[in-house]
C-alpha cells in the first residue's frame, strides 16, 4: 500500500511547519534523569499455579504502567472467563491492558496466517480480526493493541514504504474504532526510522541481559532514538540474574532514552511467563524513578491547520526547555498520543479517525526527562470538514468460495464515487450486519477465518470515500460453514523402529499436538483427555515430560513433522527416541488456540 492510501486512512496530513517563538529558557533545578515507567509482557495464565502473577501484577497498579495480554498467542476466538476478571482487575487498577496481536511480519518473512497464506491481504484480514476479537471479549479492559513480529525494515529493496505503511495501517486502523487506545509495535530489534510514526510505543530491545549489555552493531541503538520521545521507546531485557545486573540494565537503558522499561530474571524458552520476585521487582521499580528537573512551563495553544472531515494537523511552539523531551496530545479529555519536543521548529502532530462536521477541542501538556507533566494549555476548538456530496456506488453483492468449517472466501465487484476528486478509499464487509473488516479500495476479497462450524451467516459490503462518507450496503450473500469436526481420521502406528502418526485438522489450531503415553498407564506422565503421555510431539518438536504440571523437555536431534497440507499432518518418530517405552502406546490428538480445544479418542497401538 502506498504512503498516500495510509495518510488517507489514518488521517495523517502534516501540518506546515511554522517558525519557532523561542522565549527565555525558565531557571533550571537539578539536571533532570530519565523517568520510566515498568511495562510488563504478562504471559502467564491467570488461573492454577500462574494466578499469584496476576494477583502480583494487579497489586502493583501504582507501579506497572503497561501489560501485554496474551491468551495464545492472541485472543483466541472464544472469550475467556479467566482472563476476562483478570483484566478487569488490572484495568481497574490503573495499568493500560493491551492485547497481544501476531503480525507474522504481514507474510514478508515467509510466515503463514492461521489459514496457512503469506498474503499480506489475509495476514491483514487475521490482523483485524483478533484486533476486533479483544475488545468484543473484553470490552473496556481493553486498552490498546500490542503488535507483535512486527517488520524493522521500510519495504524491500527498492519497495520504499510498502512494509512500514502496513504497519500505520494496522495502528490507524485500532484508532479510528477504540479512540485514546495505544498501539505498540514490536520488532525486537531496532526499527528504521520510517517507524518513528508508525505506533504510540515501539520496542527497540528485546532480547538478553548479555547482549543487551554488549549489543552488536545491528542491535545497538539507532541514531534517531536519541531525540525520540523516551515515552516513546520500551526495551525488555531478560535473563538479568541479581539486582545488581538488573541495576546496571535500568542505567544503560536510561542512556538508550527508553521510557519503558521491563528486566526480568526470567529466561528462556519464554522469559515472560513469570513475574520477579517482590524485592527484584521494587528495586526496579526504584531504579526506574526519574529525579530532579522542574515542572514545564504551560505550552503554547495549538494551532489547527489543513482541517479535513477526518483528519487535522495541530502544531505549536516548541518549548526552549531543555529538559522538555516531548509532549503528550489530548481530544477532550483523552490523550491521543505523544510527540517529541521539535525545538527550535514547531512541534507538529497529526489527528485522524475523526468524524465529518464534528466539533472536537484539542490541548497540550508538556513533559520533561523527570516525568513532571506540565498543565494543559488553553484549548483550540475546531469543527471537521462536511463529508462529501454523494456516497459511492453500492458494491457488488460479495460472492463465497473456498467453504470450509470454519472460514469463507468473498468477493465483490468494485464501486466507483460520483463526486469529482473524491474516489473510494475503504471497503467494510459487514457479518450479519457488524462491520468485522476495513480494506483499502485495491481490496476485492477477502478470506475471513475465526467462523463456527455449520453456523449460518449473512454477508454485506459497504464502500466509504475519503471523507468516511458510506454506501448503502450490497446485497447479502448468505452461507453456511461445513458442518465437519475439528480432527477426523486421527491414526497411529508403531513397528519396532518407527512411530507414526497423522490427522487431520479442519480447524486452524495455532498449535496441533500428539500426546503420547509410552507405558499405556493413564496414572503416569502428564494427565490429558483419559492418558498419562510421557511425550508430546507439538507441531514440529518432540517434547518429554518432566513435571510437574505444563512442564516439558526438547528432545533434541528429532525432527517429527513430515508434511502438513490442506490441514493434515503427518509426523514420524524414531521408537529410540521413546527411553523406557513400553510395546503398548495410548495416542490421543488435541488442537488448542484460535478455537476451542479439540482431542480425539484414545488409540491404543501395539508394536508390530
Amino acid at each position: 500500500m502506498s504512503k498516500k492510501t495510509w495518510r488517507r486512512l489514518a488521517g495523517l496530513l502534516f501540518a506546515p511547519v511554522i517558525a519557532s517563538l523561542l522565549t527565555a529558557t525558565p531557571a533550571r533545578a537539578a539536571a533532570a534523569t530519565l523517568d520510566q515507567e515498568i511495562a510488563v509482557p504478562a504471559y502467564f495464565y491467570p488461573g492454577g499455579d500462574t494466578a499469584k502473577y496476576w494477583t502480583q501484577l494487579t497489586a502493583s497498579g501504582g507501579t506497572t504502567s503497561i501489560a501485554v495480554a496474551n491468551v495464545l498467542n492472541g485472543p483466541t476466538t472464544v472469550a475467556n472467563p479467566d482472563y476476562a476478571a483478570a483484566l478487569a482487575n488490572a484495568h481497574n487498577a490503573g495499568i493500560k491492558v493491551v492485547g497481544y496481536v501476531d503480525t507474522g511480519y504481514f507474510g514478508t518473512t515467509g510466515q503463514t496466517t492461521r489459514l496457512g497464506s503469506t498474503s499480506a491481504d489475509e495476514w491483514r484480514t487475521q490482523i483485524q480480526t483478533d484486533v476486533n476479537n479483544w475488545y468484543n471479549f473484553y470490552g473496556s479492559s481493553i486498552d490498546g493493541i500490542f503488535f507483535d513480529q512486527a517488520q524493522n525494515a521500510c519495504g524491500p529493496v527498492g519497495g520504499g514504504d510498502a512494509w512500514v505503511d502496513l504497519y500505520r495501517e494496522a495502528s490507524a486502523y485500532v484508532k479510528k474504532y477504540h479512540p485514546g487506545a495505544i498501539t505498540i509495535h514490536n520488532p525486537g530489534a531496532p526499527p528504521a526510522s520510517c517507524y518513528e510514526d508508525s505506533a504510540d510505543i515501539l520496542v527497540t530491545f528485546e532480547g538478553s541481559y548479555a547482549t543487551y549489555m554488549n549489543p552488536p552493531a545491528e542491535l545497538a541503538p539507532p541514531a534517531w532514538q536519541a531525540a525520540y520521545d523516551p515515552k516513546r521507546i520500551w526495551n525488555l531485557i531478560y535473563d538479568v540474574p541479581d539486582q545488581a545486573a538488573m541495576s546496571a540494565v535500568v542505567a544503560k537503558s536510561k542512556a538508550n532514552n527508553a521510557g519503558y522499561i521491563y528486566v526480568t530474571p526470567d529466561v528462556l524458552p519464554n522469559p515472560w511467563d513469570t513475574l520477579p520476585g517482590s524485592s527484584y521487582l521494587s528495586a526496579e521499580v526504584a531504579a526506574a524513578e526519574g529525579s530532579g528537573g522542574a515542572t514545564p512551563t504551560t505550552p503554547a495553544t495549538p494551532v489547527a491547520s489543513l482541517v479535513k472531515a477526518t483528519s487535522l494537523g495541530l502544531s505549536w511552539t516548541s518549548a526552549a526547555y531543555p529538559d522538555v523531551v516531548g509532549y503528550d496530545i489530548y481530544q477532550g479529555a483523552a490523550k491521543i498520543g505523544t510527540e517529541a519536543n521539535f525545538t527550535p521548529r514547531a512541534t507538529t502532530f497529526d489527528v485522524g479517525g475523526l468524524s465529518p462536521s464534528t466539533a472536537y477541542t484539542f490541548s497540550v501538556r508538556a513533559r520533561d526527562r523527570a516525568g513532571h507533566v506540565s498543565a494543559a494549555s488553553s484549548a483550540v476548538s475546531v469543527t471537521t470538514a462536511a463529508k462529501s456530496a454523494h456516497a459511492p456506488m453500492v458494491p457488488g453483492t460479495p460472492v463465497f468460495s473456498n467453504l470450509a468449517s470454519t472460514s469463507v472466501t468473498l468477493t465483490w465487484a468494485a464501486s466507483t464515487d460520483a463526486d469529482p476528486g473524491d474516489f473510494v478509499d475503504f471497503y467494510d464487509v459487514l457479518k450479519d450486519g457488524v462491520r468485522v473488516l476495513s480494506v483499502p479500495e485495491s481490496v476485492t476479497t477477502v478470506h475471513l477465518g475465526g467462523l463456527l462450524s455449520a453456523h449460518t451467516y449473512s454477508f454485506t459490503v459497504k464502500a466509504r470515500d475519503t471523507t468516511d462518507f458510506a454506501s448503502a450496503a450490497s446485497g447479502a450473500v448468505t452461507v453456511t460453514t461445513l458442518d465437519l469436526p475439528a480432527i477426523s481420521s486421527p491414526t497411529a502406528a508403531l513397528t519396532s523402529t518407527t512411530a507414526t502418526y497423522s490427522a487431520q485438522f479442519n480447524v486452524p489450531y495455532a498449535f496441533h499436538h500428539v500426546f503420547i503415553d509410552t507405558d499405556n498407564n493413564a496414572a503416569t506422565g502428564y494427565s490429558v483427555a483419559g492418558v498419562g503421555a510421557e511425550y508430546m510431539i507439538e507441531d514440529a518438536g518432540l517434547f518429554r515430560y518432566v513435571g510437574p504440571s505444563w512442564n516439558w523437555s526438547s528432545v533434541s536431534g528429532v525432527s517429527p513433522l513430515v508434511s502438513t497440507t490442506g490441514g493434515l499432518y503427518r509426523w514420524s518418530v524414531p521408537t529410540s527416541a521413546f527411553t523406557g517405552a513400553g510395546a503398548t502406546h495410548a495416542v490421543v490428538f488435541n488442537g488448542t488456540g484460535d478455537s476451542p480445544d479439540a482431542y480425539t479418542s484414545v488409540i491404543t497401538v501395539t508394536r508390530s
